[in-house]
């Protein structure tokens, strides 16, 4: 089960741009940054897109790559499902976690295990550019690079230490909105997600919260 959670915290929590100057905002800079995030999620009421996944392992030379659809309906509702190489699906509905597989029909109640109730409040977090201003769980650091803002989040509770060692967010600064995540592990591992093909305020039926 850590498995599984560690493999799911990854796929929402990249690597610095090359070819570009990375420098750290001003604190004025820091502040018309957020506002900006604040604003441009503010009127997403949901989304739904594509993304690649590339796992390094420490122990492994060859990463492991996988593709999939997320939905996120602006509220407490989350679907990240893998269609390469394996279907794969974890949903969040409110109080409820459904994990779906060819082997494994699973449901989980978010308020019985802290866990798993810290791991939805990531992922939606995340999705919704609000984990920047969480700064009960992260130091938050913020970057410029080009046209691109990267966000540099390392974790202070202990739990999250556990699975993180930190979460690099990338927003287009037009938009406000994060187009890629890494996050590296305490073994050295690391996880970088890519969205592509983002649609946002999209009706989203029904059926994908089950």
């Amino acid at each position: 089960m850590k498995h599984i959670i560690l493999i799911l915290l990854c796929s929402l929590l990249t690597q610095v741009s090359r070819g570009q100057s990375l420098r750290k905002a001003s604190d004025a800079e820091q502040k018309q940054m957020v506002e900006r995030i604040n604003q441009a999620t503010a009127g997403v009421k949901s989304i739904d897109c594509r993304f690649t996944q590339v796992k390094r392992l420490a122990a492994l030379t060859e990463p492991q790559t996988s593709a999939g659809r997320m939905l996120f309906d602006g509220s407490a509702r989350f679907r990240w499902e893998y269609i390469q190489p394996y279907p794969h699906t974890f949903i969040i509905n409110n109080d409820k976690v459904y994990i779906r597989s060819e082997k494994v029909q699973q449901t989980i109640d978010i308020g019985r295990s802290r866990l798993f109730k810290l791991i939805s409040q990531l992922m939606l977090s995340s999705v919704s550019g609000t984990v920047l201003g969480n700064a009960t769980d992260f130091d938050c650091a913020l970057y410029i690079a080009g046209d691109e803002w990267q966000a540099v989040l390392t974790p202070k509770r202990r739990e999250l230490k556990k699975l993180m060692k930190g979460v690099r967010l990338h927003f287009n600064s037009a938009r406000g909105m994060v187009t890629k995540a890494e996050m590296a592990e305490p073994r050295g591992d690391t996880t970088v997600i890519t969205l592509k093909d983002v649609k946002t305020n999209v009706k989203i039926d029904e059926r994908m919260w089950r």
